[in-house]
């Protein structure tokens, strides 16, 4: 009976073994098959394969950039001017960093802490001998000795100063992207309709990369300045509504044919827009038509003749894209006395509109005085030459008073008058810009009207094509 019980004993522990045999087995096969599972999926998601480019020294493969992308990718230089905005050279910079700057100068490079502000000056204890390269790799670098809408203004991208006779020139070189965030919001309202916002961006790279190949600030080792004089840049922050239409229309531009053309705009029309021609001179292009501005309607005559002229700008009935906006008409009042003395021909008495385009953009006019007169040729220079400084100019809609640089634009007619016993010139306008391409103001109600940007641009620009 013992020997009996100990040959079951036996012969259960066999068993057992087997059984715990047979499941460690199992275990480590479905172990295995578990293992294999994850590293299949690893792969299939790209893992490990930057460790194995490492070990194999393999090249990694990145996705090709379209060409869009290329083109947004292009460096600009932007030549940035002084608080004031009236000169590109600076006495004194001072920059700090919204995260540690790293500084070139001499070839030395040398790091400084987030917020420890940088001073430069032409002269004393921070004179700058020679140019310095800036960078703030993991933040953005802010110009503390400069203001713009009375802030300091942040910068993307790197700074360099140079320094010369006249003073230091202060350099942003960054993305053309990066670039366009800083105009489209300083040039159009981020409030505008998207598809606004949209048209302005393209307008903004356009135009920014013909400078980009014209070389006009090359003495200078930049392609524009921040200014009206190319494109208002950081005027106002960057906003996320505007760095989306940017992106939304990342490298398109405006061509005629196979060329970029310069996307000349401006505030808002008069009722009309002006040819090329009409405000600068040179031969006539067809990429900036005289055109009426009220959507399917033409005003079926040109604006040639004076009297036809004073009968639309007087009108305040006719509803045009412009029609709403306030600096649609305008009022300026001249005094003989001040504006004979401003043009040195002693007390004017006369103004003569020599010759207007079929927009009604004047194009040259004179105006005589006791001791003398004068022709005036070009609208930026009747528009500075007519204004006395420090004249307001009333906005018709609203009734408000400003004092800006020159006159708003140069479509206006003239009236003869007396107050006082004073002979005033009174002048009635529309407008506020050139008037050559595209009215900002107008894309601002096209888009309310339903318009795309496609569509706002080809109002704008004839002949052309959006790509």
């Amino acid at each position: 009976m013992a020997q009996q019980r100990r040959k079951r004993r036996s012969t259960g522990r066999r068993t057992k073994k087997q059984k715990t045999r047979r499941r460690l087995w199992l275990l480590l096969i479905l172990s295995v098959l578990f293992l294999v599972c994850l590293l299949n999926d690893c792969y299939q998601k790209g893992m490990f394969q930057k460790e194995w480019r490492e070990i194999s020294h393999e090249t990694p493969k990145t996705k090709k950039a379209s060409k869009e992308e290329k083109e947004d990718q292009k460096k600009i230089r932007v030549l940035l001017t002084n608080d004031a905005m009236n000169s590109i050279y600076h006495n004194t910079i001072q920059i700090r960093g919204t995260e540690k700057l790293t500084v070139i100068q001499n070839g030395k490079k040398k790091q400084y802490a987030k917020g420890k502000t940088l001073t430069f000056a032409t002269r004393g204890q921070h004179r700058i001998e020679s140019s310095t390269e800036i960078s703030c790799p993991k933040g953005r670098i802010k110009v503390v000795s400069i203001t713009r809408s009375g802030k300091n203004p942040v910068y993307r991208g790197s700074m360099k100063l140079v320094k010369k006779k006249q003073g230091i020139l202060l350099v942003n070189t960054l993305t053309l992207r990066e670039y366009l965030y800083g105009v489209v919001p300083s040039e159009m309202p981020s409030s505008y309709p998207m598809e606004a916002l949209k048209a302005q961006a393209v307008c903004a790279r356009s135009f920014a990369w013909r400078q980009m190949r014209s070389n006009s600030y090359k003495t200078y080792g930049a392609d524009v300045d921040d200014t009206t004089s190319f494109q208002v840049y950081h005027m106002s922050a960057e906003d996320e509504k505007t760095r989306k239409a940017v992106r939304a229309t990342a490298g398109q531009m405006v061509y005629s044919r196979d060329k970029v053309i310069t996307t000349y705009y401006y505030s808002t029309s008069w009722g009309y827009s002006a040819s090329e021609q009409e405000a600068w001179g040179g031969n006539a292009g067809k990429n900036y038509p005289v055109r009426f501005q009220r959507a399917g309607k033409d005003s079926g005559q040109d604006l040639l003749q004076e009297a036809r002229f004073y009968d639309f700008i007087t009108k305040d009935s006719t509803e045009t894209y412009d029609s709403g906006y306030d600096w649609y008409r305008w009022q300026v009042k001249l005094p003989a006395k001040t504006l004979g003395a401003k043009l040195g021909i002693g007390k004017a008495k006369k103004i003569r509109v020599l010759k207007r385009g079929k927009s009604g953009l004047i194009r040259s006019l004179r105006v005589s005085g006791t001791k003398g007169r004068i022709t005036l040729e070009g609208q930026e220079k009747i528009r500075q030459q007519l204004y006395p400084a420090g004249t307001e100019i009333l906005k018709k809609k609203s009734g408000g008073k400003v004092v800006l640089s020159m006159l708003p634009s140069a479509a206006f007619t003239v009236l003869d008058g007396s107050e006082d016993g004073k002979v005033i010139f009174t002048l009635i306008g529309g407008g506020l810009g050139h008037g050559v391409g595209m009215s900002q103001n107008g894309a601002g109600e096209m888009a309310r009207q339903g318009n795309n940007y496609k569509e706002i641009l080809r109002h704008y620009y004839s002949h052309c094509d959006i790509r």
